[in-house]
């Protein structure tokens, strides 16, 4: 009963259980007008937001060089927060025709070309904008694709449904997660690699920030980052053509999608392959701050503070040490 009435007391339960839906019902452009009224609002329960907001995008600024106008770009980011916490649950309960109608889609036609032929490809994404409304639309298009990314939570049902779905390669063995053992995560590169063969798509996302192998050197908004680059290891090795996919926010609850192919990465490309994307990336930004509240706001991706110098050790004034003492007694008369 404790359990459960905590459940209900806490904020994701009223805002994806029960404003989420509600919002639902209400129509795309009156649902996503009070998600940013919603957003903006946030703003009063959040000491000191307003200021992390402008300070985010002064610093991606001064890294684009871009002209952004501070004063009139945070509250549309402090909108979108609320847009972005929101995920897919907005494209649920609703026939395809109608969630794919809130797609303007470009480039698709190069993709379904390049997986004509029963070849498999491989999808790259990001966290800007309305990434996993992105993901939705693929399942609704009907392109048969796997995540190779953590499990993404509060997301729709009909997403999860299609997550927990069986058949081959089912989706719940390709999910990764941070405390995956050396053996399980071989597996799960085992497993793309038979999606791939097998003429599916595989999505991963290209920003994630990661330690350890698999990594390659990059640079966002100005700062060194090393990135999770699975994705450039399975082109190579597959030969699989690659494609970037950029799905943002658009006015009255419409979504922008975009596939841009990259080609076919050979060996010692990859490094290229990852600033290609970052720059990618950087365009979209630019051209659409508001989109870009993961990479303004996540911790993972503001600037860390430069490492404290250690205090010099300070040596207490007494006997010197054996070796000194030895030195010392060497040169007595």
């Amino acid at each position: 009963m404790r359990r459960a009435l905590r459940r209900i007391l806490t904020w994701k339960f009223v805002f994806y259980d029960l404003l989420l839906p509600a919002l639902r019902a209400l129509g795309p452009a009156w649902g996503d007008r009070i998600l940013g009224l919603l957003g903006r609002g946030a703003l009063a329960l959040q000491p000191g937001r307003r200021a992390r907001l402008r300070a985010a995008l002064r610093r991606a600024s001064a890294a684009l060089d871009a002209d952004w106008s501070i004063a009139a770009t945070w509250p549309m980011l402090a909108a979108n927060s609320a847009r972005f916490l929101a995920r897919d649950y907005p494209l649920d309960c609703q026939p395809d025709d109608r969630v794919l109608a809130r797609f303007d889609v470009r480039g698709y036609p190069r993709l379904k070309a390049a997986m004509a032929g029963g070849r498999g490809a491989i999808l790259v994404g990001s966290h800007l904008g309305a990434h996993i409304a992105g993901v939705h639309w693929l399942y609704r298009r009907g392109v048969p694709v796997r995540l190779l990314v953590q499990r993404p939570r509060h997301v729709s049902r009909e997403l999860n449904r299609r997550f927990d779905a069986g058949g081959p390669h089912p989706q719940a063995e390709l999910f990764l997660r941070r405390d995956l053992s050396p053996s399980v995560a071989v597996e799960r590169i085992l497993r793309a690699r038979a999606v791939l063969r097998d003429g599916l798509a595989i999505y991963l996302n290209g920003d994630i920030p990661w330690t350890g192998p698999n990594t390659c050197p990059g640079r966002l908004l100005g700062r060194p980052q090393r990135l999770l680059a699975i994705w450039t290891e399975l082109a190579v090795l597959t030969h699989a053509p690659v494609f970037l996919v950029f799905c943002t926010h658009a006015p009255r609850g419409r979504y922008a999608l975009e596939f841009e192919p990259l080609g076919c990465l050979r060996a010692g490309e990859e490094d290229l392959a990852i600033a290609d994307y970052l720059r990618q990336l950087e365009v979209r930004i630019a051209n659409s701050p508001a989109n870009a509240v993961a990479h303004l706001v996540w911790p993972c991706y503001e600037p860390r503070p430069p490492a404290a110098s250690p205090a010099p050790r300070r040596l207490r004034p007494g006997r010197p040490g054996r070796r000194k003492a030895v030195s010392l007694a060497s040169r007595s008369p």
